[in-house]
């Protein structure tokens, strides 16, 4: 109810109307009056410009009809003056009201739309793969490395039976080997790394096999050097 109105408030109302366009006759230049001689209330004319800036060009202007007027007319019959100015009142407050709600969501709309959209974060590495080789015309193992659930496959090549078995070792950067364990001379093997080990299978950590005795448990350290090397790649 316009009545409840403080003076500020009602200036802002003012000022929205005027941006929107509602007023007419002597209301209208009353407000272009004020826009002209008061600074702080073009400043609020101005601050509606921007909000309601959205709603230009979203619709065309659409002018009532003889029979709308009438309709309304007919309603009035003994309505004082001072009446149907503050009928003409809550009218344009209430399609400001409308109006302006419209132009919030329109704003909020083309806010989310044209906010630059942050880019997805890289998805962390799934694989690894290593050449594990020697210097010279040797063994050869070929490593890959499923991170997601800690799959190993290898395959084994150049190694000769004898009493002694390869054993696997990773090698964090500045680190030190840690057994994942002995493998075949020769042929394809598959191994699931426990959840320690596998946060050692990083980006240029080592794997290396060294020649150890039999044995069903990883030993604690190699025995001898490595007779096979290769740098871990993540892809």
């Amino acid at each position: 109810m316009d009545e409840h109105l403080t003076p500020a408030e009602e200036r802002d109302a003012l000022a929205a109307e005027l941006a929107l366009g509602l007023l007419e006759g002597q209301a209208r230049a009353d407000a272009q009056r004020l826009l002209l001689n008061d600074p702080a209330f073009a400043a609020l004319v101005a601050t509606w410009e921007a909000k309601l800036a959205p709603l230009h060009g979203e619709w065309t202007d659409a002018q009532p009809g003889d029979a709308v007027w009438d309709r309304i007319a007919a309603q009035l019959p003994e309505a004082r003056t001072s009446s149907v100015t503050a009928i003409e009142t809550r009218l344009r407050r209430w399609r400001a009201g409308a109006l302006m709600s419209g132009a919030i969501a329109a704003a909020l709309a083309f806010v989310l739309i044209t906010q630059p959209v942050p880019p997805p974060a890289p998805a962390a590495p799934q694989l690894a793969v290593a050449r594990i080789e020697s210097d010279a015309a040797g063994p050869l193992v070929l490593a890959r490395y499923d991170q997601s659930n800690g799959l190993m496959q290898l395959r084994i090549h150049g190694f000769e039976p004898g009493s002694l078995a390869p054993e696997l070792w990773v090698i964090p950067d500045g680190g030190t080997p840690v057994s994942l364990g002995q493998i075949a001379h020769a042929g394809k093997a598959e191994m699931t790394m426990p959840p320690p080990h596998r946060l050692l299978m990083t980006e240029g950590a080592t794997l290396a096999i060294t020649m150890e005795p039999v044995s069903k448990t990883p030993h604690p350290a190699p025995s001898a050097p490595a007779v096979a090397v290769g740098k871990i790649i993540t892809i």
